[in-house]
């Protein structure tokens, strides 16, 4: 996208006043750069005129100064010593000028402003691949840039399905492919179990071409549990996998891998989870991170990352088919949530939004985990089981597999009223697993996690699973099952 190239008029004339509009909002609240700060940076082109790059650059590093405000002192004192700069912003009309703009701007605006912008840089790009869009040029112009896009998707989706192409009916029958499978255990999904091994048996792995849920409640370790059990492991196999997250940071991922790189690549225990964000290393804390960061590039490239700041689905289904199409066979979707307050339009968004969710893993052929926040009116309940998920419980016909965790109650302890009772099942002479069981007790001074396998289309639902964890360093073993007593009610 130039402005050397040739576009129809109407993409180009009035497009100083859409950038100087989109500028003068961050000047007039520049905290708004928090938002919008990577815009025109590693090769993006959002804003592609003289004055709208001018303005947008100024007020950033007036922003990055740390003033709050852009007033005529502010770009005063920042221009002094900077007579270059002083004579473009002269040049351009001065503060008289910033002062009109700014005087028909409403900061709240923005982001319909921004939205133009997305609007008719994708118009741009469609008309540089080839696109006629004079029929329909006056239409896309009072559309947000979302409707565009799928206006082109409905197209092709209706054209896909009028050629039959996108369709295909045939006997269902065994045949000799589905027998080589069977022979071969390629039904089998994605393997995950270098630590949850009886997990990983039990659902045959992370299902591809369907939706597997890790449930809790919030503050429960739903994010490091997945992070560390089933991305880490998966990677390290070569398989691509993704993080989609509208709760956590990329820092605090990045906290994850570090502790698993320095404890679990480099044995190296001098730092926790807590000392990281805490800072005043010692020369031997930087060493390690350094040693670390090689680590990350050569044994974890293959992990990527995108945070969102909504739960629009449409932004999820056009990241994960650009990751589908770049190779990628798992994705991360943190997190789903169900609030207690929550009306029946809510639960309705929800569910479709799950079985979204389960026809973009179907037809992208990949494996989708969603971390999910059970209600919180649910925290007593001692046994997990679908009626945690509350007015969203229809969901559980969408996943395949679905797992929820808690920590482990004081009195479910070794020996307390309500033992757990924990056990591994003994291995018999070919070294499978046997149905004898062997208890053993657990430690009162370390941290237990139970994993309820509420559904599972590859074992027998309703089992639980015992894990010991250590939240310093992230570190989950899985030790065995166990027996959870029912809730009375």
């Amino acid at each position: 996208m130039s402005q050397e190239k040739t576009y129809p008029a109407e993409l180009t004339v009035g497009r100083n006043i859409v950038e100087a509009t989109f500028a003068m909002c961050l000047w007039k609240n520049p905290d708004l750069y928090n938002d919008y700060e990577k815009i025109n940076e590693n090769g993006d082109q959002t804003l592609i005129t003289q004055d709208g790059k001018f303005y947008f650059s100024l007020g950033k590093q007036i922003w990055k100064q740390g003033y709050k405000s852009i007033d005529h002192v502010t770009v005063e004192t920042y221009l002094k010593g900077k007579p270059a700069l002083r004579k473009s912003f002269e040049g351009k009309g001065g503060m008289r000028m910033v002062d009109d703009m700014r005087s028909t701007v409403t900061p709240e605006n923005i982001d319909a402003s921004y939205d133009s912008l997305v609007k008719l840089n994708y118009l741009m790009w469609l008309h540089d691949q080839g696109f006629n869009l004079t029929p329909h040029i006056n239409r896309f112009l009072n559309m947000p840039s979302h409707e565009i896009y799928d206006f082109y998707e409905r197209a092709f989706n209706d054209g896909s399905l009028a050629t039959g192409h996108d369709i295909n009916i045939k006997p269902l029958k065994i045949d000799d492919a589905y027998i080589d499978k069977c022979i071969k255990g390629n039904v089998r999904g994605i393997a995950y179990g270098k630590v949850c091994n009886i997990l990983n048996y039990l659902t045959l792995g992370l299902p591809k071409g369907d939706l597997y849920m890790l449930a809790g409640y919030s503050g429960v370790g739903k994010s490091s549990f997945v992070f560390e059990n089933y991305i880490l492991p998966i990677s390290c196999k070569g398989i691509k996998c993704a993080i989609i997250s509208n709760e956590m940071k990329e820092e605090s991922f990045q906290d994850l891998l570090m502790i698993h790189i320095l404890t679990q690549d480099l044995g190296y225990w001098g730092l926790n989870r807590k000392l990281l964000k805490q800072g005043e290393l010692n020369d031997e804390n930087i060493e390690m991170l350094n040693r670390a960061k090689q680590i990350s590039v050569e044994k974890y490239g293959n992990i990527k990352f995108s945070k969102l700041f909504d739960n629009d689905f449409r932004k999820i289904r056009k990241i994960t088919r650009q990751l589908a199409r770049d190779g990628f066979e798992v994705i991360f979707y943190d997190t789903m949530k169900s609030e207690d307050n929550a009306n029946d339009i809510m639960w309705q968004q929800l569910l479709i939004q799950s079985r979204k969710l389960f026809q973009l893993a179907s037809k992208e052929n990949i494996s989708i985990i969603a971390s999910y926040q059970l209600a919180l009116h649910t925290l007593n309940k001692r046994y997990l089981d679908a009626s945690c998920l509350s007015n969203a419980k229809q969901i559980k016909e969408v996943f395949s597999e679905m797992v929820y965790l808690r920590p482990l109650w004081d009195d479910e302890y070794t020996g307390e009223k309500n033992d757990v009772k924990p056990y591994v099942l003994q291995h018999d002479e070919s070294g499978k697993y046997g149905k004898v069981e062997i208890s053993f007790a657990l430690e009162p001074d370390k941290k237990y996690v139970v994993a309820f396998l509420d559904k599972t289309r590859n074992d027998k639902d309703g089992q639980t699973i015992i894990y010991e964890f250590d939240g310093q360093f992230n570190k989950w073993k899985e030790i065995g099952y166990c027996t959870v007593r029912q809730d009375r009610g």
